[in-house]
């Protein structure tokens, strides 16, 4: 049982090359959430509500997610194969935590909210959309699934799903200054692994996202009538 996995584990692939991440998440998110803490504490705010659910740090949070998307799309549409995977799941994910930590729509509240009725549609959207590209991924690159899930390229996200771990923890010891804190560090690594991704993307020589959705659609076609 265990030599499989450890063959695994010590088999050659990609690299997540931003080693630093972690670290340069962390400083980013304590320089921006002490600048918030310092800003919305000179207009009267209390700690407790500048850290309180749809709150100042909340929004800073939902601003990160929203970056997240917007560059691991723009990733995802000028990469190919594996890196294509990552930055689709990076985009799928931060819209899940997106719609998440967006208020729920009541009382006056209306305009930067989402309500319970489309808060489950757009992250059952969101998932579905991750899972199909998990099972064309696989499909279309046998073994694909294993590379991309190898602690050597996917530990960002392990990372960021054992800080995000330690939030609910948090959470359920009513720590909410550390609760927040921790979602805000979790979702800021997340926003650096989009920014990564679009730069790498950058250096990619592929042909325009059309002519690559033509020949996809082309090939997708060929397969389902030859069988």
């Amino acid at each position: 049982m265990l030599t499989p996995i450890l063959t695994w584990l010590r088999s050659s692939g990609p690299t997540w090359h931003y080693k630093r991440i972690w670290l340069d998440a962390l400083i980013i998110t304590v320089c921006l959430n002490v600048l918030a803490w310092m800003i919305f504490s000179k207009v009267g705010m209390t700690t407790l509500e500048i850290f309180a659910e749809d709150g100042p740090i909340e929004d800073l949070q939902s601003l990160s997610l929203a970056i997240t998307a917007l560059l691991a799309v723009m990733a995802a549409s000028r990469t190919r194969i594996l890196a294509r995977f990552v930055a689709i799941t990076t985009a799928c994910i931060s819209i899940i935590f997106f719609a998440r930590e967006m208020p729920i729509c009541r009382g006056s509240m209306t305009v930067y909210c989402v309500s319970k009725t489309w808060l489950p549609i757009i992250i059952g959207i969101a998932a579905l959309i991750l899972l199909i590209a998990t099972i064309v991924f696989e499909y279309r690159h046998r073994g694909g699934l294993s590379r991309a899930i190898h602690p050597r390229l996917s530990w960002p996200l392990g990372f960021v799903a054992a800080v995000l771990a330690l939030s609910q923890l948090a959470e359920h010891f009513d720590i909410v200054v550390l609760e927040e804190g921790l979602e805000s560090y979790g979702f800021m690594i997340l926003t650096l692994s989009a920014i990564w991704l679009y730069r790498f993307s950058r250096t990619q020589q592929v042909a325009p996202l059309r002519t690559r959705a033509k020949a996809s659609f082309y090939r997708l076609r060929q397969t389902l009538l030859h069988h």
